[in-house]
């Protein structure tokens, strides 16, 4: 924008566009506007406007629109300019009173376009009286004759903002009419929670959500939360699942500028899920406890022999709930998804995979087992064959490889059973109770042999090459007990005894000594049970045993062994005595006056075993032995727990009847004593503190003691 010299305003200073090659640059004057025009029709049927070409010059055509049909200014409301055409030259800076170029306005009020004088030298200008419209046409330069337009020397603003500014001015006026019109209504076609609430105005939309969410909130709902697992149920109660119908409407109702919203209203609505609510803590701890229960742990691939055949067992993969994204799923989508719902979950991969295992097979377990492996021990050899090396092999897991390992014991016992007199089997330290008074360490003595941690790693790594060859060693090698091990166990004084009476069959006395002589001297270590029936063996004659009176179906009888009760018996007073933990004792149906009231144990081979197990740091030995007309017994060790035990009085007894017993070795009998109940408890503590769950208490209650009668 330039100002003007004179004073009087401002120009526009503005070059037109080329109507077309050959158009003369100096044709446009520059000048301050002195005549005025609406609009020229050019013939042709374009109109011409300040700025742009026109063509040839020729009759207006009716089919032409001016500027002022344009703009919407009626054609009888545009006045005739006065104009007055200057003489001076455009480019001078000395120009009339621009007062003489402003166009009238008519009672319409429309405005008059100025346009400038074109230079004399350049072109020559023509009126159209009968339009009442003034235009200049510039000779143009390679236009054979026709004219161009002439730019007015203050330019009008361009149009075409104007217009854009109108049309967005339009659309937005009509966008947030829209807005408003669409504010009291559900988008048609929308459903929320399976709720069709479509063309509904807020209170009915509110209505009919309250009606049709129904038991939706309290219905457990199917639900998948291990990857690829079956589906469990999940009850929305459970996490106190509401909804928030006013938040949720006014995700869909309700005056808003959102496109997505308008757009629904006019092409139709869609699935909304309900605004829910929930207790943080109760679906937290349901989620949790759902993840507990599907979460599956990755299996690794196996590998194993069968045979020689190396045999791959596939893996499995693992998978884990993704707690946090599933509470968000139960507490936003769970009454808008279909059932079943998975809930995110990941596959969760295992260290060693099928792949892996295939690989170890070529790399590992066929070489091993593709020809026998030779032992060289002190010059003797031995064949270790594809059968025994596949039996001897293990496969581990380290890391995300499979190794092979070697098991020793397996390789050394086939050596030492090829060659056995390379071989000296050690003998194990003993421990025995000396004239029942003193503890005694018998040392144990070394073999000779070899090591089979080294044996099993040398066939392992020749296993899987081509030189199957290994040489090893003989060495002295120390008993599996040795003196040092039997001194460490403690064993120096006596913790615990009982005894109690034979009676006068000399019959059963001999197994009563047969089962004394069998078990004394056992070392019972720390955390290893003992076990009466284990301790004694077969009880057969083979082993001394005879048979001897016994109580069978709650009548006297004879059986293989009778008597060793009274030994079971002994065996648990000590370990119960001492405080060791009672695994299994069962008293007798009958109370026998010669054995502690409830504080008794019978026997029978093969369904009722006496048990305890050695809860010390220490080991314990049982002595026991038959002398005096009794049976002795005690337990050596080091004192560890203090132990208080009290039986009580009997109670609710029973009195006795008379029986009829059917057996052919029944024996008549008149003698009947009454059944009754005791109770027996124990507490055992160290240093102050009370092992709670070795003490305790329990009832036992005998039977009584029946007259009977023969067939």
């Amino acid at each position: 924008m330039a100002k003007d010299p004179s004073g009087s305003g401002e120009h526009e200073h503005e070059i037109p566009e080329a109507a077309g090659e050959g158009v003369n640059e100096n044709a446009f004057s520059f000048g301050p506007p002195t005549e005025s025009i609406v609009a020229q029709e050019v013939e042709g049927g374009d109109s011409a406007l300040p700025g742009e070409s026109s063509g040839t010059g020729g009759d207006p055509s009716s089919e032409n629109r001016t500027l002022a049909d344009a703009v919407g200014i009626p054609s009888g409301d545009i006045r005739e300019p006065e104009a007055t055409i200057s003489d001076a030259d455009p480019l001078s800076t000395e120009s009339p009173a621009p007062t003489e170029a402003i166009a009238a306005v008519n009672n319409a009020g429309a405005a008059e376009i100025p346009v400038q004088a074109p230079d004399p030298g350049h072109g020559s200008t023509t009126r159209d009286a009968a339009q009442g419209n003034a235009s200049f046409f510039p000779a143009a330069e390679g236009f054979g004759g026709g004219a161009a337009p002439v730019e007015s020397g203050k330019r009008r603003r361009r149009r075409w903002p104007w217009i854009t500014a109108l049309v967005l001015a339009l659309l937005a006026g009509g966008y947030v009419g829209a807005g408003y019109y669409f504010a009291d209504r559900v988008p048609s076609g929308t459903t929320i929670a399976g709720i069709k609430l479509g063309g509904l105005d807020r209170d009915n939309a509110i209505k009919q959500l309250d009606e049709g969410i129904g038991d939706q909130l309290t219905t457990p709902v199917q639900v998948v939360a291990t990857k690829g697992g079956d589906p469990v149920t999940v009850n929305p109660a459970d996490y106190s699942l509401g909804i928030d119908k006013e938040a949720t409407l006014d995700s869909v109702v309700g005056f808003s500028l959102d496109p997505t919203r308008l757009w629904a209203h006019l092409t139709g609505g869609k699935v909304v899920d309900p605004v829910l609510t929930h207790d943080d803590e109760q679906l937290t701890a349901l989620v949790q406890d759902l993840a507990k229960k599907a979460d599956t742990t990755p299996v690794d691939a196996k590998l194993a022999f069968e045979g020689t055949k190396p045999t791959v067992t596939p893996a499995t993969l693992g998978s884990k709930l993704d707690v946090e994204e599933s509470q968000k799923v139960l507490s936003t989508q769970v009454l808008s998804l279909d059932q079943p719902i998975e809930l995110p979950a990941e596959s969760v991969d295992p260290a060693i995979t099928t792949e892996t295992a295939e690989n170890a097979v070529a790399e590992l377990a066929e070489p091993l087992v593709s020809e026998k492996v030779s032992v060289m021990v002190d010059e003797q050899l031995v064949e270790i064959t594809p059968e025994q090396l596949a039996a001897a092999a293990s496969f581990s897991a380290d890391g995300d490889k499979l190794v092979l390992a070697m098991d020793g014991g397996s390789l050394g016992d086939v050596v030492r059973a090829a060659v056995p007199d390379a071989f000296k089997a050690g003998v194990d330290a003993r421990i025995e109770i000396a004239n029942h008074t003193t503890p005694t360490v018998v040392p144990s003595e070394d073999g000779i042999g070899i090591d089979d941690a080294e044996l099993a790693k040398k066939v392992g790594d020749v296993g899987v090459t081509t030189d199957r060859t290994v040489e090893v060693e003989t060495t002295s090698v120390p008993a599996e007990f040795t003196t040092e091990d039997a001194n460490a166990m403690g064993i120096k004084e006596v913790i615990s005894s009982i005894e109690t009476p034979l009676t006068d069959d000399s019959v059963r006395t001999i197994n009563l000594e047969v089962g004394t002589q069998t078990i004394t001297n056992t070392l019972v270590k720390p955390d290893e049970t003992f076990s009466l029936t284990e301790a004694l063996g077969p009880i057969d004659a083979e082993h001394g045993f005879v048979s001897s009176g016994v109580v069978s179906n709650g009548f006297n009888s004879e059986a293989m062994g009778g008597g060793l009760s009274q030994l079971s018996t002994n065996t648990f007073n000590i370990g119960y005595l001492a405080g060791l933990t009672d695994v299994e004792h069962q008293p007798h149906s009958k109370y026998f006056e010669r054995y502690p009231m409830g504080r008794e144990a019978t026997l029978w081979d093969g369904s009722i075993d006496m048990r305890w197990k050695n809860n010390t740091p220490y080991g314990v030995v049982i002595d026991t032995w038959v002398a005096g007309g009794e049976v002795h017994s005690q337990l050596w060790s080091t004192k560890y727990w203090d132990v208080e035990t009290d039986t009580s009085a009997p109670y609710a007894y029973v009195q006795a009847g008379t029986k009829n017993n059917p057996a052919a070795d029944c024996v008549p009998s008149n003698y009947t004593e009454p059944g009754f109940t005791v109770t027996v408890s124990r507490t055992i503590s160290h240093d102050g503190v009370v092992n709670e769950e070795d003490s305790g208490s329990y009832n036992w209650t005998y039977q009584p003691t029946h007259a009977v009668t023969c067939n």
